[in-house]
């Protein structure tokens, strides 16, 4: 072996070593911004819990108030909520990805399982779903339910009063220029899970935004939520080595795209 190829291999091993420590330092940034968005949401819990119970004791004894004291006390049970509920939102974030068990899961089971747990909203909604033949992966089964539960409450929670819900869930099995596209390996089979809604929809702009936590596009008294069930979708899709994506135009539906390897390696 010659000094120039001794080089050559020697700068590789040295990028190799340089490459392992980087990933062991971004994964222990990984578990700290964990560990602080856990230990965070768990202490204001305490103090939210409180500051429910008094508000909640404050209105219980409205009688005695005059009608500005009620709408104030009022704002602070709302905004007690609503704190609550991004409190429990940033804990759910964060305790994905702590423990998970890939399987085999047959994705019309996962769907299926969904479609009941919804079945009086839906109901109630007189929402259309329909649900094409999907692909049996390997997933965590409780995680990619959860993705599932979440595209369908927004798909009934963002929704014009004039029309009525019409949702459907269909896959595709990837062709090889698509994997090219997402920079995928050629050599494994991936699915690509749509769940397309007719709801509000978004303006294209801002489709990698609404994926990430606490961003809401439209107002909170228009439609409830925390911000966060999308940024759990992605978190739950980047987990199981596959790609979310959400396409979507203003008052014309949203499609979110769930592409995932059938083989999970």
């Amino acid at each position: 072996m010659n000094t120039t190829e001794q080089s050559y291999r020697q700068r590789i091993i040295d990028l190799q070593n340089e490459l392992q420590k980087k990933e062991r330092e971004l994964e222990c940034c990984k578990k700290a911004k964990d560990q602080f968005i856990d230990i965070a949401s768990h202490d204001l819990k305490a103090p939210m819990r409180k500051l429910r119970t008094f508000s909640e004791r404050l209105v219980e004894k409205s009688e005695g108030l005059n009608k500005e004291a009620i709408v104030y006390v009022e704002r602070i049970e709302k905004t007690a909520v609503a704190m609550q509920s991004l409190v429990d939102g940033l804990t759910a974030l964060s305790n994905i990805g702590t423990e998970f068990d890939f399987d085999s899961c047959d994705l019309n089971d996962t769907v299926r399982e969904v479609l009941i747990d919804f079945s009086d909203l839906i109901k109630k909604e007189q929402a259309r779903i329909d649900v094409e033949n999907l692909p049996t992966i390997d997933a965590d089964k409780g995680l990619i339910k959860e993705v599932f539960k979440n595209l369908l409450d927004n798909a009934l929670k963002f929704q014009t009063k004039e029309k009525i819900a019409e949702i459907k869930v269909s896959s595709e099995e990837l062709a090889e220029k698509e994997k090219l596209k997402f920079n995928l390996p050629v050599n494994k089979v991936y699915f690509q899970i749509n769940f397309a809604d007719n709801g509000i929809g978004f303006n294209q702009e801002n489709a990698e935004e609404i994926l990430k936590p606490f961003v809401r596009l439209n107002g909170k008294s228009s439609y409830a939520g925390n911000g966060f069930g999308l940024a759990i979708c992605k978190k739950i899709i980047d987990m199981h080595s596959g790609i979310f994506l959400a396409t979507g135009k203003e008052n014309d539906g949203s499609v979110f795209l769930l592409i995932l390897p059938q083989i999970h390696q």
